[in-house]
């Protein structure tokens, strides 16, 4: 018999006086890492690469100049070259399905007692961690093949051609994770096929620098040799210079945090 005087104790542990429910960026990032790690994002991290690296070795080999013994060259320049152009659409997909899968509850998460900036931050770096990966398993496939094709001196270029156009490419994050929360999935989706265009005809031309969606691709131009068409480059031209290379890095960060300045006040102030 339970003795009034001494009520039995609830089970569990009482939060601290003055707790708030409060998660550092760390924590939602975090978690929103380990949400999206069982979800569409996963496939995509590891399928982008795949699809681009295995495909395209059948493509090289039966070329023209894959028959004539340039089957490596041709393989890492088609596949760097896919790679640029289809980095702002996937993007778009990992941010368009990041914020769709959460529209039921981001009415309750934003009515925590905390800023609402923490989760869209959040949110871009659990996805630039996930797009790092994709970019990380890229690179090491190509450096794989780079040495089976004894092709060890040019594991530098193989590294710089996975990893600068993800650098290049936060910008494109930002803005489709802000396009993603203010209209929604399918603008998002318009914008990662505009980016894929803009970078497939714009990239090597003079305009490049204004156009953030196309800064991934114009990256890879010097990177692989190659044109945005595709077409190789000559020894010489001046689409060879890899001066851009910082200049598109540095725009695409500056360009990232301005953005996601901008989404913080965005759904700070945004009506639930």
């Amino acid at each position: 018999m339970i003795d009034p005087a001494h009520p039995a104790k609830e089970e569990g542990v009482a939060a601290p006086e003055g707790a708030a429910d409060a998660p550092s960026l760390r924590t939602v990032a975090s978690t929103e890492a380990s949400r999206l790690w069982r979800r569409f994002p996963l496939w995509l991290t590891f399928g982008l690469p795949l699809g681009l690296v295995l495909p395209q070795g059948l493509v090289a080999a039966l070329s023209p100049e894959g028959r004539q013994g340039f089957v490596w060259d041709v393989w890492l320049q088609v596949v760097l070259m896919f790679w640029g152009v289809l980095l702002p659409m996937a993007t778009a997909l990992y941010a368009g399905v990041a914020v769709r899968q959460d529209n039921q509850a981001r009415r309750l998460l934003y009515s925590y007692g905390f800023p609402r900036s923490r989760l869209l931050l959040g949110k871009f770096a659990a996805l630039a961690g996930m797009s790092l990966l994709c970019a990380m398993l890229l690179t090491c496939l190509l450096c794989l093949l780079g040495v089976l094709f004894g092709e060890t001196g040019g594991i530098a270029r193989i590294v710089a051609g996975g990893m600068v156009p993800w650098l290049a490419s936060l910008a494109t994050l930002a803005l489709c994770l802000v396009v993603a929360h203010v209209w929604g999935f399918t603008a998002t989706m318009c914008t990662g096929v505009a980016g894929m265009m803009f970078g497939a005809l714009l990239a090597d031309k003079a305009v490049w620098w204004i156009i953030p969606l196309a800064w991934p691709m114009r990256v890879v131009v010097p990177l692989a040799g190659i044109e945005a068409s595709g077409v190789p480059l000559p020894d010489g031209h001046p689409l060879n210079d890899p001066s851009v290379l910082p200049i598109a890095v540095g725009l695409s960060v500056a360009l990232a945090a301005v953005l996601l300045v901008a989404g913080s006040r965005y759904v700070n102030r945004k009506e639930l």
